[in-house]
Formats: C-alpha cells, sequence, structure tokens
C-alpha cells in the first residue's frame, strides 16, 4: 500500500510540475497586474485628464504632437512545448520602438526586437485620426525582416525571412492619463529561408500564417516618462522565435507575449 501511495503521489507531482512550467508566465503576469493596477490609482494630480494629444504614447493610436517619440522595454514569449520538445527556449527580448511624424495624421513606426542569436526589424506607415475626445483609431501596415543564427546539438542554424502584418487599432482614453489600445494584426509570411550547417532548410508555410491580438494600457509613471504594459496573443502557424525548431506538423499554435515598455 505504502509503494502504491508513493507511485501515486509521485505521478501527482510530475503533473502538477509540468502545470505549473506551462503557466509561468501567467504567474509573472498575475505579479505585474498586482504592482501595476495601483498605480492606475496614485496618478500624480496634475496628470488626471491630460488630453491624450499631449501625453507620452507609442501604442495609442491618435496623431503625433512633437516629431519623434520612443520607448524601451522587453517582450516576454511563451513558446508551446508541441514546437520546443526538449528545447525550451524562453530568453526575453529586447524591445525598441521609434515613431517618426510624417504629416498631421500619419506616421512611421520602426521597431527593433532583439536577442543577439535572433532578432527582427520593422517599419510601415500609420494613420491615425480621433473618433471623438474619447475614441480615436488607426490604419497600419508594417514589414518585417527577421534573421537569426543558432546552434543546436552541434549544429550551426541560419535563416532569415520577410513578414508583413496590416493591423487596425481602437484607443479609449480614460481619466487618470490612462490609454487603452486594442490592436488587430494579419499575420502574413513572405518568405523564409534557413540552412542547417552548408543543407538548406525547406518550408511551406502558409501566405496568410494567423494573426495577433493586443491589449495595451499605457500612463504617466514617474517624472516625465511613462509606462506601457500589454499582452499579445499570437495564433499562427509560423512565429519568428521558433525559426530555428522547425517543426513537423502544419498547424496553428498559441503564443501568449507580456510587453512591458518605458516611454520617453
Amino acid at each position: 500500500m505504502g509503494t502504491l501511495y508513493s507511485r501515486i503521489l509521485y505521478k501527482n507531482r510530475t503533473l502538477l510540475w509540468k502545470d505549473m512550467k506551462n503557466y509561468k508566465l501567467f504567474g509573472l503576469i498575475t505579479c505585474l497586474m498586482v504592482v501595476f493596477i495601483p498605480i492606475l490609482f496614485t496618478t500624480p494630480a496634475h496628470s488626471q485628464d491630460i488630453p491624450a494629444f499631449h501625453q507620452k504614447f507609442v501604442s495609442f493610436p491618435y496623431p503625433m504632437d512633437r516629431r519623434w517619440k520612443a520607448s524601451l522595454g522587453l517582450s516576454i514569449t511563451t513558446l508551446a512545448e508541441d514546437i520546443t520538445e526538449e528545447q525550451h527556449l524562453r530568453v526575453p527580448c529586447g524591445e525598441f520602438r521609434l515613431l517618426r511624424k510624417m504629416s498631421h495624421n500619419s506616421y512611421l513606426e520602426g521597431r527593433a526586437n532583439f536577442q543577439g542569436f535572433q532578432n527582427l526589424v520593422s517599419v510601415g506607415p500609420k494613420w491615425a485620426f480621433p473618433i471623438n475626445d474619447r475614441f480615436s483609431m488607426s490604419l497600419g501596415d508594417d514589414v518585417a525582416f527577421w534573421f537569426g543564427f543558432i546552434t543546436l546539438e552541434g549544429f550551426k542554424s541560419t535563416g532569415h525571412g520577410f513578414q508583413n502584418y496590416p493591423n487596425v487599432s481602437l484607443g479609449y482614453r480614460l481619466n487618470h492619463g490612462i490609454l487603452v489600445t486594442l490592436k488587430q494584426e494579419a499575420l502574413m509570411n513572405l518568405s523564409f529561408k534557413a540552412k542547417t550547417g552548408n543543407t538548406p532548410v525547406t518550408a511551406d508555410y502558409r501566405l496568410f500564417s494567423g494573426t495577433a491580438f493586443t491589449a495595451t494600457l499605457e500612463q504617466p509613471f514617474y517624472g516625465k516618462k511613462s509606462l506601457s504594459l500589454g499582452f499579445r496573443f499570437i495564433y499562427t502557424d509560423f512565429f519568428w522565435q521558433t525559426w530555428a525548431l522547425f517543426p513537423t506538423f502544419d498547424r496553428n499554435i498559441f503564443y501568449p507575449q507580456l510587453l512591458i515598455g518605458f516611454i520617453f
């Protein structure tokens, strides 16, 4: 009886540990929300009800009031075990965003995601316009180039490709200087080239590979800086950070992402 009880206990502990690994990111999200939510209600009095036109933001869909805007932060992605198998690649990715005003309603957005061994650079136009004093929206299209080099099991793999992200964003301005943005993207895989050693790797990804939905909060944080916290939910058959894992099946996978940035 004691041996049977020990086996059951060991099996339950193993399943529990596996579930804990699967939900590490969601635990981190919960902790950050515990820290972030009180900030929403401790915004300095002078920043309450600031018009969005005069606030610092990089995601909120609104015409820019100055020539340049920028942010620096991190994106943390949970990769599905169906893709990673025993290779658990959970390295945070740095993210730098730069906005350049072109006209009253249009601007260019550049983005760089970097890990060193795999990176992505994108640029695209945005057209933003207010709907009323609370709501605004934007239409955009980003072209991205990803590239990477990594050594797995003694073999050096290199790869690069192009993607396209048509997108639409809807923004809502709350009181206390809080900006809420909902963004929907179509994920288009334009090209994929990779090789392991000197052997080319072929891949037949769909042109319309998936979709992504992002919810973002932006608000004054400290001094002249603002804080951005976002949650991105990706559902696609190809995610650029998994280019070196070469999955053997053809189906969409869910990738949750946590986005943190400081706007300056």
